[in-house]
């Protein structure tokens, strides 16, 4: 159970800092359009990515 614990904890953290990087990617493309733009994308990445966070960090508590 620990190492499963300790694999899931990894996996999230790995998410979540993929996610942010990629939402802040995202950011930066946005704000170099012009016109209108979609932000479905940033606000999805940005969700999920602070849901990963928290669960590593539940998961980091557990140790």
């Amino acid at each position: 159970m620990d190492f499963l614990t300790v694999f899931s904890m990894f996996l999230s953290f790995i998410m979540s800092v993929y996610l942010f990087f990629h939402s802040y990617m995202e950011g930066i493309r946005i704000c170099n359009e012009e016109g209108k733009v979609s932000g479905s994308t940033l606000i999805f990445t940005m969700n999920s990515a602070l849901v990963f966070a928290i669960v590593a960090n539940s998961l980091y508590a557990k140790l």
